[in-house]
């Protein structure tokens, strides 16, 4: 393993880089006559210590954020053991000292009652027996006894190079008789003390590792559900399938996570299933990429669903599919019948044209939308009055002739068409302000409608268009007798063979 340069050799190095190049007989600026050696500014310090903290930088990068945790705690716990065994060993040693040096006075003080006599006539030979016999503590190393002339009379033990040494007077009936001085051992308290920071150390040691054990265990608990909800968002983002949550976790704070992201999930469900319930409205017709651009004239018919937005909150994916794809079926059978194609708009719009295909218009296309949008009307109704199961959806529907421009977009290995112009936003507009199942009929759709006097129109709202003009607009009020009755067998047709299936 390459050992890391320390942060001195780093900053020397920085120097003889910064050091210029002079000749021998030369001196750079900063090199003193007393060879001090040259210095280099604020900057370039600061900028060696960051480098030498880049090199620290891969150790934190290796470790997750529990190993982190129950590296801390570990630390944490041990400095604190570690202050606290610290401040045990120095109290312990004091106390210890303390105690031994008051023994070796209470000693002394027996000692020098027992020697005061013999002292006073200073017989050696009974001040010597006297020493020899006396039991002293083993932190009594050396005793001596001096006389007033601060002779030594008598001793007894080997004197000690380094140590505290303690004094008791020898006096009898108010006269001094001399001195006792006695030299003191207190290793034996640097023993005791050390024991029990031996001890205290270890159990720090433990108690570290037992935090670290419990620290990393804790946020494991955390981690370990952000690692799963990491893994979960990424198979998400790469093969676009539904979100699927880890596990709730027991965390609060994680668990608030969890249900915000459940909610996400659940609408995000939602959002797919109305996508591709709503993506089998559009029109197979297939593109001409090789064709340029050019637009087509032909009637719109515009069909809005009303409150998709509370259906798809009320429904889950699988009944909303079902209940669009009804609808959808009901929607297929208009268009098929009068030679339509269903095509999905933004929003929650459908746009079915007529004459689209045809190089030349007839003016039938624009019947044919009423007769479309009549059809799916009747279809509606009929489901609401013989199915009370199924979800009544509510439509508004409008009619409009003019010109739009078919772009081609590829996506997903395919090519369609994107509906542009300002014909779609003008049907749009007129559902907008449409009713539930009535017709709302541009005057454009009108004017191009073949001499039919018998279509009974009422007269709608006057409904500003794009450019801030009023624009009449009429409710199909009643088609003719004979197309009246061709819709209604139609309706029967369809509706018998639905309930068939």
């Amino acid at each position: 393993m390459v050992k890391s340069p320390s942060i001195i050799q780093i900053i020397r190095r920085q120097r003889l880089r910064h050091i210029p190049n002079l000749p021998p007989d030369q001196y750079s600026s900063g090199v003193t006559a007393g060879g001090a050696y040259n210095t280099i500014n604020t900057a370039e310090i600061f900028d060696c210590l960051s480098n030498s903290m880049h090199t620290a930088s891969p150790i934190g990068q290796k470790l997750n954020i529990s190993q982190i945790c129950g590296l801390l705690m570990g630390i944490l716990v041990l400095v604190c053991g570690l202050i606290i065994s610290g401040l045990g060993y120095s109290q312990l040693k004091d106390q210890q000292e303390n105690q031994l040096m008051q023994n070796a006075r209470q000693q002394l003080q027996h000692l020098a009652l027992t020697i005061a006599p013999s002292l006073l006539a200073e017989d050696r030979i009974s001040l010597t027996l006297t020493l020899s016999e006396w039991q002293t503590g083993p932190q009594l190393t050396n005793i001596q006894i001096l006389n007033t002339s601060q002779q030594v009379i008598a001793e007894q033990g080997t004197p000690l190079r380094e140590g505290p040494e303690i004094s008791q007077p020898v006096t009898q009936d108010n006269m001094a008789a001399g001195l006792i001085r006695a030299d003191i051992d207190l290793s034996s308290a640097g023993r005791t003390a050390r024991h029990y920071l031996a001890m205290g150390l270890i159990a720090s040691g433990l108690m570290a590792l037992l935090a670290a054990l419990v620290a990393y265990q804790l946020t494991e608990r955390v981690t370990g559900y952000l690692r799963q909800l990491e893994e979960s968002l990424g198979r998400w983002d790469a093969n676009d399938d539904p979100l699927q949550l880890p596990p709730s976790p027991a965390v609060s704070d994680l668990k608030n996570i969890h249900q915000a992201l459940n909610r996400i999930a659940v609408r995000e469900e939602h959002q797919k299933a109305m996508e591709q319930a709503l993506g089998r409205f559009v029109s197979g017709h297939p593109s001409a990429p090789s064709s340029p651009l050019r637009y087509h004239e032909c009637a719109l018919l515009f069909i809005e669903i009303q409150d998709l937005e509370v259906l798809q909150q009320r429904l889950s994916a699988e009944e909303l599919t079902s209940v669009l794809n009804h609808y959808h079926r009901l929607l297929s059978h208009a268009a098929k019948l009068y030679n339509g194609k269903v095509d999905r708009y933004h929003g929650s719009g459908i746009v079915m044209t007529f004459g689209i295909a045809n190089p030349v218009t007839t003016g039938h296309e624009a019947l044919h939308s009423l007769y479309a949008a009549q059809l799916f009307s009747g279809l509606v109704t009929h489901l609401r009055e013989t199915d009370s199961n199924m979800l009544p959806v509510e439509f508004r529907m409008a009619a409009h002739w003019g010109n739009v421009l078919l772009a081609p977009v590829t996506q997903d290995d395919r090519t369609e068409c994107n509906m542009i112009g300002d014909t779609v936003h003008w049907a749009s507009h007129l559902a907008d302000n449409g009713e539930e199942l009535r017709l709302l009929a541009s005057q454009t759709l009108l004017d191009h409608l073949p001499g039919n006097d018998d279509i009974q129109w009422q007269e709608g709202p006057l409904i500003s268009d794009l450019h801030g003009g009023e624009q009449a607009c009429y409710w199909l009020q009643e088609l003719p007798e004979k197309n009246h009755q061709l819709i209604q067998r139609q309706i029967r047709h369809i509706t018998a063979m639905t309930e068939q299936v």
